[in-house]
């Protein structure tokens, strides 16, 4: 839970501040310790990949709320 909330104060600081390609190059390096770090435990599991897409759906809706609040700020 601590690295999805952490995940997503991050996706939101990319949305207020940057551009949608840096969320992907996120989503990418998500992808790359995950599956550095299914290699190392030597396992794959259903919760594994679960856990997996949970992180990479936070990271996109701390993107999504972000982008949202700067696209209203920037309407005001």
């Amino acid at each position: 839970m601590l690295v999805a909330l952490i995940l997503f104060l991050g996706g939101m600081v990319v949305g207020l501040w940057s551009r949608v390609m840096l969320a992907f190059g996120l989503s990418g390096v998500v992808l790359a310790l995950s599956v550095l770090a299914w290699m190392i435990r030597g396992e794959v599991s259903l919760v594994g990949v679960l856990v997996l897409f949970a992180h990479l759906a936070a990271l996109q809706a701390g993107y999504l709320l972000g982008a949202y609040l700067q696209a209203r700020g920037a309407r005001a």
